[in-house]
């Protein structure tokens, strides 16, 4: 059994960070959700909870329609063990021009999956106040 290295894995969080961003950018969903594990879930705000690979390719994809050309990931806390790992961080949603239009916060779990940690559970908050539905 391999050694459970924590610096190695958030190591490995951080150049997914990268590539998530990069594969959003695209508009490349397919590459995007090779982010997540095969019953993997996301769980936005202002949505239902999401699981698999066909819901998740269809929120980023709906989003990607809607304008969002960046997404940036900066993990604040990574800890856990060899099964789990759990992930606090902050987003920011950029649409075109480098235009920030939200900042929030997250939280991910991680866990293995053909060798590579993949994101298991997420879930994310805007810190921006909703506006008054009256």
């Amino acid at each position: 059994m391999e050694q459970f290295n924590l610096d190695e894995i958030k190591q490995s969080i951080k150049e997914n960070h990268i590539a998530y961003g990069e594969n959003f950018a695209k508009g490349d969903a397919m590459q995007f959700a090779k982010h997540y594990a095969n019953d993997g879930c996301i769980f936005p705000t202002n949505f239902p909870k999401m699981c698999g690979t066909d819901a998740i390719n269809s929120f980023f994809d709906g989003a990607y329609k809607m304008g969002v050309r960046y997404i940036k990931l900066t993990a604040n806390e990574v800890m856990g063990g060899p099964e789990l790992v759990v992930e606090t961080g902050n987003y920011e949603l950029f649409v075109e021009n480098n235009i920030s239009i939200d900042k929030g916060k997250f939280v991910v779990i991680w866990k293995q999956e053909n060798s590579e940690w993949k994101m298991y559970r997420d879930i994310w908050n805007s810190d921006i106040p909703a506006k008054p539905s009256i």
